[in-house]
């Protein structure tokens, strides 16, 4: 999308300069239980969001855990954004590591920003611990949510 440097105060603004401006939320959902992670690659339980998408729009989606709790062991936790399921094309990735034998917790977010075929769409939260010693988990609570929002931010 284009930033505005014509309209001025006082003009009219048209359907066509509308029609630029983001639309909001698509979709969204949340969760509050906790996850405990395996070493395959699984939807997170409890969020996935799906929305009538249009291809001349661009989307934002953003995954949000509060609190990913890694292995006692060196080890990775991997966030995904994937469409459709679990085994459906990935659209995001990103990684919290502890390079020691000690459990961390520190929140993650992953952000996807991309059009997609006009239709139904469904994105979904992945995650996957890279060693289940010491139960790694997401950690979710009623103050403490994880989300996943879609928000049409404009024209492509």
């Amino acid at each position: 999308m284009a930033l505005n440097n014509a309209f001025t105060v006082g003009q009219t603004l048209t359907a066509t300069e509308m029609n630029n401006l983001p639309f909001g939320v698509a979709s969204n959902d949340s969760d509050a239980s906790n996850y405990n992670l395996t070493t395959t690659l699984t939807a997170v339980p409890g969020l996935s969001t799906t929305w009538t998408a249009d291809s001349t729009r661009l989307y934002k989606i953003t995954y949000y855990e509060p609190q990913c709790q890694t292995s006692t062991v060196a080890s990775y936790i991997n966030l995904q954004l994937r469409q459709t399921n679990a085994a459906g094309t990935q659209l995001q990735s990103t990684f919290v590591q502890n390079e020691t034998a000690v459990s961390t917790t520190t929140g993650q977010t992953c952000i996807f920003i991309g059009t997609f075929a006009s239709g139904s769409v469904t994105v979904v939260p992945c995650a996957l611990s890279s060693s289940t010693t010491g139960t790694p988990r997401l950690v979710h609570s009623g103050t403490s949510r994880a989300f996943i929002i879609v928000e049409d931010v404009g024209l492509d």
